[in-house]
C-alpha cells in the first residue's frame, strides 16, 4: 500500500516562485494559490500538513493570513513557514509572533528549502504521535480516559446552555475475567476490540466513547430524545447478542450496562456518572443473584 504524500500549500501572489517551489518540492503532494483569501478557502476544504506562506502579497498580506489561520480551532494547529525577501530581525520576529514556525528568505537556497520543510514535517508527524499516545487508547484507538473528561465536560456544558439532553452510559463486560481466564489475554483483546467495533457501528460522530480501563467504558450522547438515546443501547445489545465466535473461538459475551441522564442539580460530570454507576451495579447484582 503507497503512503500518503504530506499535504504542503504554497500560498504565493508570484508564479515564478509558485513553479520553482512546486517542482523543487515534487516529492510531495502539493497544491498553490496567489492570495491569502484563496488560502483561507482551501485550507477548510483540504486541510495541508504544511503552509509555504509569501508575507507581501496583494489584499490580505502573509501576517495577516497566518493569524487567521491560528484563530481557527480547525487550522490552528498547521505549521506555517513565511517566505520572503526581508531579512531583518523584526519581518522575521513579526513574523513568529504571527503563529509562524520558520521563515525562508528569497532568493531561495533549494537545499535549505527542503531542509526546513522536512524538519517541519517531522516535528509535526512527532506531535500528533504524542497526541494520539495522550489521547487515544492504544488498543483500540478510541478515547481513553483522559479524552474523556475533556471532551465530555465540553458537551456537558454545551447541554447545559442550550438546555439539550445529555445522557451517560456505562458498560462493564460480564465475566471479562472468566474469559481472560480461559482463552488468554490475546482472545480477551479480540473480545474488547469486537465490542468496541459494535458500538461504533452504531454511535454517531458526535457521540463520545472511550475506554476507562480493562473492561469498563463509557458513552456520552448529547441532544437526542430518550428513544432515539434507547434505539443506539439496543442495536448495540443485538450486535453483542450475534456473536457467536471470536479470533476463530466459539464464543459468546455480555456486557451489563447502567445509565443516567443530566439533572438539573448536576454540577460535575462527576455525579451523572455515579449515578449510571449505581445503575450499574444493581444491574450486575441481579444478574449475579447478590440483589
Amino acid at each position: 500500500m503507497e503512503l500518503e504524500k504530506p499535504k504542503i500549500l504554497i500560498v504565493d501572489d508570484n508564479p515564478g516562485n509558485i513553479d520553482f517551489l512546486i517542482e523543487l518540492l515534487s516529492d510531495y503532494d502539493v497544491s498553490a494559490v496567489i492570495d491569502g483569501r484563496s488560502a483561507l478557502e482551501m485550507i477548510h476544504e483540504e486541510k495541508p500538513d504544511l503552509i509555504l506562506l509569501d508575507i507581501n502579497m496583494p489584499g490580505l498580506n502573509g501576517y495577516e493570513t497566518c493569524k487567521l489561520i491560528k484563530a481557527s480551532p480547525k487550522t490552528e494547529d498547521i505549521p506555517i513557514i513565511f517566505l520572503s525577501g526581508k531579512t531583518d530581525t523584526e519581518s522575521i520576529i513579526t513574523g513568529f509572533d504571527a503563529g509562524g514556525v520558520d521563515y525562508i528568505t528569497k532568493p531561495y537556497r533549494p537545499k535549505e528549502v527542503l531542509v526546513r520543510v522536512q524538519t517541519q514535517l517531522k516535528l509535526k508527524e512527532a506531535i500528533e504521535a504524542l497526541e494520539k499516545m495522550a489521547n487515544e487508547d492504544p488498543l483500540t484507538g478510541i478515547a481513553n480516559r483522559r479524552r474523556f473528561f475533556e471532551r465530555a465536560n465540553i458537551m456537558l456544558s454545551t447541554a447545559k446552555v442550550t438546555q439539550k439532553p445529555y445522557y451517560v452510559f456505562v458498560f462493564d463486560l460480564d465475566k471479562f475475567k472468566i474469559i481472560n481466564d480461559t482463552y488468554g489475554h490475546d482472545v480477551g483483546d479480540e473480545v474488547i476490540k469486537m465490542f468496541v467495533q459494535i458500538v461504533n457501528d452504531n454511535i454517531d460522530d458526535d457521540d463520545c466513547f472511550a475506554r476507562m480501563g480493562g473492561d469498563e467504558f463509557i458513552l456520552v450522547m448529547i441532544g437526542v430524545d430518550k428513544d432515539t438515546a434507547r434505539k443506539k443501547i439496543d442495536l448495540i445489545r443485538k450486535g453483542i447478542a450475534s456473536v457467536r465466535s471470536i479470533a476463530g473461538i466459539p464464543l459468546q459475551f455480555a456486557t451489563s450496562i447502567g445509565a443516567a441522564m443530566l439533572a438539573p442539580g448536576d454540577k460535575k460530570l462527576e455525579m451523572i456518572i455515579k449515578r449510571a454507576d449505581e445503575k450499574l451495579y444493581k444491574v450486575k447484582a441481579l444478574k449475579n443473584g447478590t440483589s
